[in-house]
């Protein structure tokens, strides 16, 4: 790949020498040797290069010279000697080259470097004419052996124990290395660098320092130093140290100076310079950095680096490192002083002279030092000849050249700081002159002017005439230069063609230059047209109008005019606004939907190529303003708000007024209307500011348009400090769960209202019954406070106050009062029983107890009410509670002196026919203390509940079915359910109607009951009501109201006629809804006539009497419902005598048997394969309770038998719902058959009992003749 880049190269330097004539030229080096690596340490400057390379590596050193010779040869010099390519030294012993130069260039390749091949390399390019003996040299090569040594005890594990808090420097005393190893520190065994920061810190020598060891520097760290030379992967790693800090805390140790890098430096100009200053101590010192004479702070950290240093940069600069509990801080002066590389002060360049000429090199350079230079002629130190080569003033002049003096001038500048290296060459050339370039032909306009050139060279430099036929050139209307002719305001009589003449003393050579002149390019017209204006210079518009532009222009007639736009001078390139676009040809330039940033100049440029006009229109767009700019502060600090700013364009609408917006440090994301000004002027003060708020500021400016983007933020302001303006509200004592806390919340302060920094709450605690005050401070952003009172339920008053740095807000807050946490009540009720006094059902019972005062300390809180408890005795894990709030209560219930302290609750909705254990129980408003007595309790039979989920499942015209779900609650054996049902004529109801369905099977809760109500009207609204019964009676009741669908309309019936030859008849059979159909006959010549009418139950006939052989009978099939009537299409089948071809079609028949019968044979063969498969892949039988449990109804669940009161598991699982009476109206409607005739398919014997088709391939019975033997009717003449 690099040959080939050398190779590239090198047809460059070869394609540059030749690009504008084959001018022999001495050699020049191009494309030199590289540094290796490429570093910022191993620059590309001066006369040598630096190449590091480790033995037995490989390694390039390029060398590509450019020179138009015919033998250009290219040498190396090692050590000063020319390289023998043909020695046994550049070989290896099976004669193939270990040293060689790539084909065709100079480049110089060494394999597996060896001891021997380290030296300092020069590649030489050199031209063997006879007539020049010039010599290139590229810059030097040290070849320099790429090495690193081992650390020196590498394997040793040092132990060092450390006080936390003390200095300590591990040294690093790194290898010896070649160029010089990148050193650093690691943990562990990966060479994974450690971080360093200002406690630690690694100096220029590789040591490592710390400014106070912390517990966090010894464990399982271990500390090595490791060199590295990363371009060749060599690694080496010193001696491991592990440290064990000691000490439970550090001992404060004041700034003290460790380490210092050289103290005078040198910088050189564009190169950088660094110091560093090591402080120890505890607290971890600050570094800063100054330079002297100036006040501020340059810099901080343990290093200061100048890069780029500049002369200004001269001068001290001194380091300080101070800590806490230093007095003065401790500080180290650096001085720098900056000089600088040499440099050219104008690059040497080649130069080529005529025969006879003097040639000069000039090598001026400047540095500091000032550098001195060398001079070398064609690769050999430079000797002077009087009066023909000499030096004055770092230029080399050498004079009346001949053809044989072509010569390359190196010249090397040098300082302590570097040097510059230059190769350059004097080329001596006598050549005749070569016109290289010329106007062949040249269209222009008339009125402009026409430049006509002739690019030519020649040694010595020719001159260059212009004639015009036999006549030389010359006037006011021509202007010349070396190359070419000007024509001023060219006319049609200008055009022909006009002759250069370039000569010298070597020769002459001319040619001819066609001018063509075409007339001139101009603008007719350019108009901007909206709907109300036309023909105008400038157009103003609304923001979202349209606006075209139309640009006409005149050329000429043997051009072809291009138009091009441009907005405020720049051209409209690809019309990537899709507000702009041209059209016609560019001739049109449409804005759609203008806004402000389409305002400006539009210019047409029309232009044919060969010459231009333009014109410009102005278009003013009224839009919203552009944004306010230049937004200053000029007041913040004392609370009040000044500012000042520049307006932004006002898009052709005067701005009404400005708004000022602001966000905080609390949410900069946030902005917030702070101002509105009441006219347009551009500054607003005394605006007021909340206290010790960071802001920043932004501006809008609104016309009629509406509203600009805000301006960009100002800079951040703070304004002073005040104590908060209030105390806060909504201060509040919580009801606490928590025993011994007394718990406190009030409402946030917003940040705005801080004031200040340090803001904060102060809470003032009381304890009622001894009148002790406590005080706590709560962070500003917190709203409540938990205290420990250690006690239970007392009484207390609370203060909440703010304050921040400044004070406290004025005035004394208000007191608040509340209870300390409540606990859990030691006191139970007690002579829980039933109230045998108070009626006693069903669902209601009424139960007596002792009751607790209100204030009794055994409550340990606030008095919250009594909670009543059941359950069924056989399912005692699950509860139900009936809470008894306090405010119901009277202090006594009893009218009698036995009832004097009892409560009385009556409880209604209990579980019917069910064994119940009750209890009641006390609470407060946290906690329920330990339950009563319990009592046992059996609820004698109820009635039931209302029915669940009643709704519609499918309408039909005379049919509804319905379906529900068990009542929640049964409250006893349930016996039947009852419905009934009414039509609904608007306000009024027919005779209700009953229907009862017997419940005395087990049904489970997530059974859907479903029923059939038929002998209904079509399109009527009924009235449906369900209920369910117990041996007490009849339960509440469920209804819905729902319509039955609307008459289908008939459908023609689909019929087929099939001829029976050994009957002598026809068989005719039909599909048919309706409930009765007539079969329709019609002669020939006479009308149709009803053969037979038969209900829905017989779908076919067989017609064999009155028939004539010969004849063709027309067929239709009538169906009727009522007076609805729609007959089915005509059927033609004509009657023939069978008996004269019935021998051909007993062969034709018996042919027909064997072919149907082999391929039933083969379909049945292919049907027991493919059932087999299925079996194989289906495994068992589809599994009704798999398919169930996918619906998420579980068998055991549909099994379980049901509880007589509400207890039930399933009763839970299913909630109350229900349809609408307008949904149960929309329902689905259904046919009035079953599901299968729905689908068309009335033969239950093709499916099996699981539910598969494998029936249809068995054996059935057809149900009429015309099932068992009938084709479709078109088929019914091949019978």
């Amino acid at each position: 790949m690099a040959t080939l880049q050398n190779v590239f190269i090198f047809i460059l330097c070869v394609a540059k020498t030749f690009q504008e004539r084959r001018v022999p030229s001495p050699p020049s080096i191009t494309a030199g040797p590289k540094p290796y690596p490429k570093s910022s340490w191993n620059p590309e400057l001066g006369d040598r290069v630096y190449v590091y390379i480790a033995k037995e590596k490989n390694t390039r050193l390029q060398c590509v010279a450019s020179g138009n010779t015919p033998q250009l040869r290219y040498d190396w010099l090692k050590d000063g000697k020319l390289i023998d390519f043909t020695s046994n030294e550049v070989k290896y012993p099976n004669n193939t080259l270990r040293i060689y130069k790539e084909q065709g260039l100079g480049t110089l390749n060494i394999h597996r470097v060896q001891e021997s091949d380290y030296g300092t390399y020069q590649c030489r390019a050199s031209s063997d004419r006879e007539d020049s003996q010039a010599v290139s040299l590229s810059k030097k090569v040290e070849l320099i052996e790429a090495i690193i040594s081992p650390f020196q005890d590498s394997s040793d594990v040092d132990s060092k124990k450390v006080p936390q808090g003390q200095y300590l420097m591990l040294t690093c005393d790194p290898p010896f290395s070649n160029p010089k190893a990148t050193l650093s520190w690691t943990l562990d065994d990966t060479l994974r660098e450690m971080d360093f920061n200002e406690r630690i810190v690694m100096d220029y020598e590789g040591n490592l320092h710390f400014a106070n060891v912390a517990s966090e520097d010894g464990g399982d760290k271990m500390y090595s130093c490791f060199a590295a030379l990363h371009f060749i992967g060599f690694y080496t790693k010193g001696r491991t140290t592990e440290l064990k800090v000691y000490g439970d805390k550090a001992a404060f140790q004041p700034a003290k100076i460790r380490w210092t890098s050289e103290k005078k430096v040198v910088g050189v100009e564009g190169e950088s310079v660094k110091f560093m200053c090591i402080f120890s101590g505890y607290p971890t010192p600050t570094i800063s950095w100054r330079r002297v004479g100036r006040a501020s702070e340059e810099s901080s950290g343990y290093e200061l680096v100048i890069s780029a240093v500049k002369p200004s940069d001269k001068g001290e600069y001194v380091c300080s490192g101070t800590n806490s509990v230093t007095g003065n801080p401790q500080e180290v002066k650096f001085m720098v002083d900056v000089q600088a590389k040499p440099t050219w002060v104008s690059p040497p360049l080649d130069t080529r002279v005529s025969v006879g000429e003097s040639g000069t090199v000039n090598c001026t350079a400047v540095g500091n030092p000032t550098p001195t230079v060398e001079w070398y002629i064609d690769g050999k130190p430079f000797k002077a000849i009087p009066g023909k080569r000499y030096i004055q003033n770092n230029v080399i002049h050498i004079d009346n050249l001949n053809k044989k003096e072509s010569t390359v001038v190196q010249c090397n500048a040098t300082n302590s700081h570097g040097s510059l290296f230059s190769d350059v060459y004097i080329n001596v050339l006598a050549l005749p002159p070569e016109i290289t370039n010329w106007t062949k032909s040249l269209k222009v306009a008339a009125g402009r002017s026409a430049v006509l050139s002739c690019e030519h060279n020649g040694y010595p430099t020719p001159t260059l005439e212009w004639m015009r036929g036999p006549q030389l050139l010359n006037g006011d209307r021509y202007n010349f230069t070396q190359t070419s002719i000007t024509i001023l305001n060219v006319s049609k009589n200008d055009e022909g063609v006009f002759i250069c003449i370039s000569k010298n003393n070597q020769g002459r050579e001319q040619k001819e230059n066609m001018l063509i002149v075409r007339d001139k390019t101009s603008i007719k017209d350019l108009t901007g047209i909206t709907e109300t204006e036309e023909g105008k210079t400038s157009i103003e518009v609304d923001s979202d109008e349209d606006v075209k532009f139309t640009c006409i222009a005149m050329t000429d007639p043997r051009e072809m005019v291009r138009y091009v736009w441009k907005k405020n001078g720049k051209v409209i390139k690809d019309f990537g606004d899709p507000h702009v676009r041209c059209e016609e040809g560019c001739s049109v330039l449409r804005v759609q939907e203008a806004d402000a940033t389409q305002s400006g100049n539009y210019t047409c440029v029309a232009n044919n190529g060969i010459d231009e006009d333009q014109r410009t229109i102005e278009l003013r767009v009224k839009a919203a303003p552009d944004r306010p700019d230049d937004v200053k502060l000029t007041s913040c600090g004392d609370w009040k708000l000044g500012l000042q700013w520049s307006a932004g364009f006002h898009n052709y609408m005067p701005i009404i007024n400005y708004t000022i917006e602001y966000s905080t440090s609390f949410d900069w994301d946030k902005w917030t209307t702070l101002y509105q000004t009441s006219d347009s002027n551009t500054k607003v003060s005394d605006v007021s500011l909340s206290a010790g708020v960071i802001y920043k500021f932004r501006i809008k400016a609104l016309n009629q348009k509406g509203y600009s983007e805000p301006s960009e933020p100002t800079n951040t302001c703070k304004t002073d400090p005040k104590r908060p303006a209030r105390h806060p509200t909504g201060v509040k004592v919580k009801d606490y769960k928590k025993d011994g806390f007394l718990y406190v919340e009030w409402e946030a302060i917003s940040p705005m209202e801080h004031n200040g920094e340090d803001f904060k709450y102060k809470l003032s605690v009381r304890n009622i019954a001894d009148d002790n005050t406590k005080s706590y401070i709560v962070a500003g952003d917190k709203t409540s406070k938990e205290i420990e009172t250690k006690d239970t339920y007392q009484k207390y008053g609370v203060r909440v106050a703010a304050e921040n740095s400044v004070g406290a807000a004025r005035g004394i807050p208000q007191e608040v009062f509340g209870f300390s946490g409540m606990g859990v009540p030691t006191i139970k009720p007690q002579n829980f029983e039933l109230d045998k006094k108070s009626p006693f059902t069903a669902e209601t019972a009424t139960f007596v107890w002792d009751s607790i005062p209100d204030d009794s300390p055994d409550l340990k809180g606030k008095f919250d009410g009594y909670v009543i408890r059941y359950w069924r005795r056989d399912n005692p894990g699950t509860i139900k509670r009936i809470e008894i709030p306090p405010r119901v209560l009277p202090a006594a219930t009893g009218t009698g002196e036995e009832d004097s302290g009892k409560i009385r609750e009556t409880i209604n909705n209990l579980p019917a026919y069910s064994q119940l254990k009750l209890d009641v129980l006390v609470k407060n408003v946290m906690y329920e203390s330990e339950p009563s007595n319990p009592i046992d309790l059996n609820t004698p039979e109820g009635v039931p509940s209302e029915v669940q989920k009643l709704k519609a499942e499918k309408r039909g015209e005379n049919f509804i079915d319905i379906g529900w779900y068990l009542p929640k609650r049964i409250n006893g054996d349930l016996q039947q359910f009852v419905v009934t049902y009414q039509e609904v004529f608007g306000g009024r109801l027919s005779q209700e109607i009953e229907d009862t369905i017997d419940a005395n099977y087990s049904i489970s809760p997530t059974d859907m009951i479903e029923h059939r109500i038929v002998g209904l009207e079509p399109n009527t609204m009924y009235r449906v009501v369900v209920y369910a019964t117990t041996r007490i009676g009849p339960g509440d009741q469920a209804a819905l109201d729902v319509m039955t669908a609307d008459k289908a309309p008939l459908k023609p019936p689909i019929v087929t006629v099939l001829s029976l030859p050994e009957k002598n008849g026809f068989n005719i059979s039909w599909i048919s809804d309706s409930p009765s159909n007539e079969v329709n006959l019609k002669r020939p010549g006479e009308q149709f006539k009803v053969v037979e009418r038969m209900n829905s139950s017989r779908n076919w006939m067989l017609l064999t009497d009155g028939l004539t052989v010969g004849r063709t009978y027309v067929f239709t099939v009538t169906a009727v419902d009522g007076l609805r009537r729609v007959t089915s299409e005509e059927i033609k089948v004509p009657f023939e005598n069978t008996a004269s071809n019935r021998a051909e079609d007993e062969v034709f028949k018996a042919t027909w048997f064997i072919i149907v019968m082999v391929a039933i044979a083969i379909l049945i063969l292919v049907i027991i394969i493919v059932c087999l498969l299925l079996k194989r892949n289906r495994g068992d039988k589809y599994n009704v309770q798999e398919r169930e449990n996918l619906h998420g109804i579980k068998n055991n669940d549909m099994k379980k038998p049901l509880a007589k009161g509400d207890f039930d598991d399933n009763s839970e699982k299913w909630p109350l719902a229900g349809n609408t009476y307008d949904e149960l109206e929309k329902g689905p409607q259904g046919s009035e058959k079953d599901s299968l005739e729905e689908y068309g398919d009335v033969d239950p014997t093709k499916f099996n009992e699981d539910g598969s088709f494998i029936g249809q391939y068995g054996n059935q019975q057809a149900t009429t003749p015309s099932e068992a033997t009938a084709p479709s009717s078109v088929m019914h003449d091949l019978i």
